[in-house]
C-alpha cells in the first residue's frame, strides 16, 4: 500500500515540482524578500497605530514626519510586482543554463509596453509620458509573473535553438551574448506589443496587467483570503512533506504573491485608517503563514518535540529530542520530519494534518472576530521564532495565541507519540535481548 501511495502521488507531484516555471517562480519570489521584510519595518514606523505617539513625535520632528518613512515603502514593498517579474524572467532563463541577465532585462521591458504611457488622475486630463505605480506592486504582481515566465520561456527557446544573431569569433563575449538576445527581443517586443493592442480593445482602453487583475487575481486573492483557502494552505504544506515532498517550498511558490498582494491591500487600508475586515481587509496574508501555520516546523512539530524531551522511554526519542529542540526555535523541523521520521509514518499522518488546520481556523476565527486585527505590519523571515513573531506581526494577542497553538500542538500529538515510542523502546529492548544472547553464544 506504501509504494501504491508513494507512485500514486509522489511522481506527478514531483513532475509539477520541477517544472521550469514552478522553479523559476519559487527562485523569483525570493528576490523580494528583503523588499517586503525591510520595507514593511518602514511602514510600521511610518504608520504607528497610536494617535497620542504619532501626535508626540510631530511635535518634535513636524508634522510630515511620516513621508520618508513611506518614500522607502514606495520603493520596496510598493515595487514588488515590478522586481518580480524581471527576477522570474531572470531565473527562468538561469535554471535553463543559459545567459539569465538579458531575460531579466527584457521581462522589465515587456512588462512596461504593456502598461499605459499615461495617466488620468480621478478628475483631470491625462498627463502624458506617466504610468499608475499601483500596478507596480500587489496589484499587478499576478500579470507581473505571467510576463516574468512567458519572456523566460521564449528567451530560452531562442537561446537554446541558437535562433540567434551569431557574432565572429574576434567579437567579445559580453558583446556577443547581448547581440544574441536581440532576435528573442523582437519576437518578445512584438509580442507585447500585440498584448498590449488586444488589451486596450477588449478591456476598452485597459491593459493586460489590469485585466489579469481583475480576471485572475482578484478571485485568487478571494479564494485564498477565505476560509477555505487558509484551511488548504495549512493542508497542502503537511500533506506534501508527509509524503516527502518540501510542501513549504511548494505551496509558497503557489501563495506567496497572492498572499503578498492581500497584505499589500491591508496595507493601504491601514494608510487610510481603515483597516478591518468589515472594510475589506484580508484575513490570510503571509504573516497568516509564517508566523502561525509552520510555527515549530511544518506540521507544528513542537508538540513532538516536548514529548521526546519529556516523556521519552526509547533511547532513540530522547537523543533525537536533544537535538532537534533548538533547530525547531527557529521553525527547522527536518530532524523530526526524516529523523523522526514523520514521512511516510502512517501513526504522524492525522496529527500532522490537523494540528495546522486547528491553528489556521483558530487564527483565521480570531481576525474574523476582532480578537485580532487583519495583518498590516512587519514581514518577518520564516524562521523568526514564535512569540517573538507574534509580538512583532499582532501584538501581545498574537504571542498569546501562539502559545495556545502550540499548547494544542503538544496535547494532540502526545497520544500519537506515545504509541510510537512504545513501538521504538521495545524494538530497543528486543535488540538489547538479542545483544545479550550474541555475546552468550
Amino acid at each position: 500500500m506504501k509504494n501504491f501511495n508513494s507512485q500514486a502521488i509522489i511522481a506527478p507531484i514531483m513532475r509539477f515540482v520541477n517544472m521550469r516555471g514552478i522553479i523559476a517562480l519559487k527562485d523569483g519570489m525570493l528576490a523580494i524578500l528583503p523588499l517586503t521584510v525591510v520595507g514593511s519595518i518602514f511602514l510600521i514606523i511610518g504608520q504607528i497605530p497610536s494617535e497620542q505617539i504619532n501626535k508626540a513625535i510631530a511635535d518634535v520632528f513636524g508634522k510630515d514626519w511620516t513621508e520618508p518613512f513611506m518614500q522607502v515603502y514606495s520603493g520596496t514593498f510598493a515595487i514588488m510586482g515590478l522586481i518580480s517579474c524581471f527576477a522570474i524572467g531572470y531565473a527562468y532563463a538561469k535554471n535553463s543554463d543559459v545567459e539569465p541577465l538579458p531575460a531579466g532585462v527584457l521581462s522589465l521591458s515587456a512588462f512596461f509596453i504593456t502598461l499605459k504611457s499615461s495617466y488620468i488622475p480621478e478628475a483631470g486630463e491625462p498627463i502624458g509620458d506617466a504610468i499608475s505605480k499601483v500596478w507596480f506592486g500587489g496589484q499587478g504582481i499576478i500579470g507581473a509573473i505571467i510576463i516574468g515566465l512567458t519572456v523566460g520561456a521564449i528567451y530560452t527557446f531562442f537561446i537554446q535553438k541558437k535562433i540567434v544573431l551569431k557574432m565572429p569569433e574576434q567579437v567579445p563575449e559580453a558583446i556577443s551574448k547581448q547581440f544574441a538576445a536581440m532576435t528573442p527581443a523582437f519576437a518578445i517586443f512584438l509580442l507585447s506589443m500585440i498584448v498590449y493592442i488586444i488589451s486596450k480593445k477588449v478591456t476598452d482602453g485597459g491593459t493586460f496587467i489590469e485585466m489579469i487583475y481583475k480576471a485572475v487575481q482578484v478571485p485568487l486573492q478571494g479564494l485564498t483570503g477565505s476560509l477555505g483557502g487558509a484551511i488548504g494552505i495549512a493542508f497542502f504544506i503537511s500533506f506534501l512533506w508527509w509524503f516527502g515532498v518540501h510542501g513549504q517550498s511548494v505551496v509558497n511558490g503557489i501563495v506567496t504573491a497572492l498572499l503578498l498582494s492581500n497584505l499589500d491591500a491591508n496595507k493601504d487600508l491601514l494608510a487610510k485608517g481603515q483597516l478591518s475586515v468589515e472594510n475589506g481587509a484580508h484575513i490570510v496574508t503571509q504573516q497568516f503563514l509564517d508566523s502561525f501555520l509552520i510555527i515549530s516546523g511544518s506540521g507544528i512539530t513542537f508538540g513532538i518535540v516536548i514529548a521526546m524531551l519529556f516523556a521519552a522511554k526509547s533511547q532513540q526519542y530522547k537523543a533525537l529530542g536533544k537535538v532537534a529542540a533548538f533547530p525547531a526555535i527557529f521553525n527547522v523541523n527536518e530532524p523530526i520530519i526524516f529523523g523522526f521520521p514523520v514521512v511516510m509514518n502512517p501513526i504522524m499522518f492525522v496529527p500532522f494534518l490537523v494540528v495546522p488546520i486547528i491553528s489556521a481556523l483558530l487564527v483565521y476565527g480570531a481576525i474574523a472576530i476582532g480578537f485580532l486585527a487583519p495583518f498590516s505590519g512587519v514581514t518577518l523571515p520564516w524562521s523568526t521564532p514564535a512569540i517573538i513573531s507574534g509580538l512583532m506581526v499582532g501584538g501581545w494577542k498574537a504571542a498569546l495565541l501562539q502559545i495556545v497553538i502550540l499548547a494544542i500542538s503538544t496535547a494532540v500529538y502526545f497520544p500519537f507519540f506515545k504509541v510510537q515510542d512504545k513501538i521504538a523502546y521495545e524494538n530497543e529492548l528486543k535488540q538489547a535481548e538479542l545483544d545479550k544472547e550474541s555475546v552468550g553464544a
